[in-house]
């Protein structure tokens, strides 16, 4: 290679500095620009004298969004938002579009900007506030509907012992076509996997409890009442029908808890269909009501910091279990901070939770002693949890549950519960922002983490499989495998809380990868534990 002339190091030197001003220069006009708020309106001098300064503040997805408008009774002239800690190329896209929007139609009865509905909904109601600190009339600028609107997006608590009749889904479906038949598509979701035959380490990890008896993956709503009936596992009581049905769900809020111990037969005979309206709305279609009285407590004072949307989803969606003494579905959380794993396993430990002072478990297993915990399907502990990372960004029901159009124009909100993998338009319209390529990303993890779901299980496998001969042999106290027992007990848990949990990591792969680990590392303990007692 020839070497660079004076001439030519110096035009370098000098076009590695342009370049770097530039750089410096293109930083810094970006940084500006981001940091400035987000402005429309009139003219300084189009303002008249007489109008207000004005403040207002809401809660955003990430934080409080604040307003600062300029308006009197018949006009806002400027709206700028002040501050915001929305997310960028979401959140923040409602904060760039909305106050124009709003100053335009001289009305807050805009629509949202798609896929930033509670940013857009915090904007609406800070102006509002802002109006109403002035002792400005919002009703003028459809402030009276934003407000009604805004109340609406809490969830309701289902009023129990109501007296009410129950109202199932073809009560609503002249009124609300749209969403009833979506709702009706569930059933193409019919597909149902053995899980018995792909994961082949769950018969002797489950041996003792029903699932090792049968064990298919859930199909579509439509079908959850067909779903437990066919099952072969047993299930005597009625609080198997926890979940299934809106029926059952009626008749606890009516009865009261001694309906979970009604035989199974006799309340599978008032059942009318899976899950439908009743249990997201109770008998009001426009209301978000959450149904579930069991889930009410497993938020307790956090109630009003989770979306309508997660905690509609969230009320079957979780980790639960049958108390020992009522056999009711009951949460081993009762507030946000208190949902996580190690949390939840710390509970299930601790005898002085449960009536008879021992901890809990949902069945012994008969080989090995080990009293187990059976974990069920905990979507919203996961997506909710810590490290997630679009749990202050996105609803569930914003990424399965579309927007939808009707062929005479009707907007309306899909009730055919679909992946967001499957949904193009929500992938193309919000998730491009962010996600190059969302669909291979989302695989990525899947397949790393159902990886090492058998790497691990098979490792429980070998586990429980050497416990079992170390008893058969009868060698042993069982204090000498009390030890032993508790880290396979708990090993169990972890590894169970990732296995049924259906979004196979993509729900927030950070908790995911923890567990896996946790479940790994206590069950090489209990292995080296075991073998060193053995060869002893």
């Amino acid at each position: 290679m020839n070497k660079m002339t004076a001439k030519q190091k110096k035009l370098a030197d000098i076009i590695g500095i342009v370049c770097g001003v530039f750089v410096l220069i293109v930083g810094v006009v970006t940084g500006i620009i981001k940091s400035m708020p987000a402005t429309a309106g009139a003219k300084a001098g189009d303002i008249p004298a007489s109008a207000q300064h004005l403040s207002g503040t809401a809660e955003g997805r990430n934080g409080p969004i604040t307003v600062d408008i300029i308006a009197d009774e018949g006009r806002i002239y400027q709206i700028n938002v002040a501050s915001h800690q929305e997310t960028d190329g979401i959140g923040s896209v409602a904060v760039d579009k909305l106050p124009g929007m709003i100053y335009e139609a001289q009305s807050l009865e805009v629509d949202a900007v798609s896929g930033a509905t509670l940013s857009s909904d915090a904007i609406k109601a800070a102006v509002l506030n802002a109006l109403e600190s002035g002792g400005l009339s919002a009703d003028g600028f459809g402030g009276g509907n934003v407000a009604s609107s805004a109340a609406a997006k809490l969830a309701q608590k289902v009023e129990t012992n109501s007296g009410v009749r129950l109202m199932h889904a073809s009560d609503w479906k002249e009124q609300y076509p749209n969403e009833y038949n979506s709702w009706l598509m569930t059933k193409e979701s019919e597909e149902a996997e053995d899980y018995l035959e792909i994961y082949p380490m769950l018969r002797p990890l489950y041996e003792g409890y029903g699932f090792a008896i049968d064990y298919k993956a859930a199909r579509g709503h439509y079908y959850d009442v067909e779903h437990i009936e066919a099952t072969g596992r047993p299930h005597p009581l009625a609080n198997c029908w926890t979940c299934k049905t809106p029926d059952f769900t009626y008749m606890v809020n009516e009865e009261g808890v001694g309906a979970y111990t009604k035989p199974w037969t006799e309340v599978q005979a008032q059942i009318v269909e899976g899950i439908s309206c009743y249990n997201c709305h109770a008998n009001d279609p426009e209301q978000i009501v959450i149904t579930h009285t069991y889930w009410i407590d497993a938020l307790g004072e956090d109630f009003d910091k989770v979306a309508a949307a997660n905690l509609a989803c969230g009320q079957c969606h979780n980790e639960y279990y049958f108390a020992p003494d009522t056999k009711a579905t009951t949460i081993a959380h009762n507030s946000l901070e208190s949902m996580a794993p190690d949390t939840m396993l710390a509970y299930f430990n601790d005898g002085a939770n449960f009536s008879n002072g021992e901890p809990f478990s949902d069945w012994t297993n008969p080989r090995t002693g080990v009293k187990q915990i059976k974990v069920q399907h905990p979507e919203f502990e996961t997506f909710l949890g810590k490290g997630s990372q679009h749990a202050n960004d996105f609803t569930c029901a914003d990424c399965h549950m579309p927007d939808a159009v009707a062929e005479d124009g009707t907007a309306y909100r899909s009730h055919n519960i679909i992946s967001p993998l499957d949904n193009p338009e929500l992938i193309e319209n919000n998730c491009s922002q962010c996600h190059y390529d969302l669909v291979g990303e989302v695989r990525a993890v899947q397949e790393k983490v159902e990886t090492r779901t058998y790497a691990v299980g098979y490792e429980l496998e070998y586990l429980t499989e050497l416990l079992a001969d170390a008893v058969e042999s009868g060698a042993y106290t069982d204090a000498e495998l009390a030890r032993v027992r508790a880290l396979a007990r708990n090993a169990q848990f972890y590894w169970d809380f990732v296995f049924v949990e259906n979004a196979e990591g993509a729900h927030n792969p950070t908790l995911t990868y923890e567990c896996l680990d946790k479940a790994e590392e206590l069950c090489s303990q209990a292995l080296s534990l075991l073998k060193a007692l053995t060869a002893a």
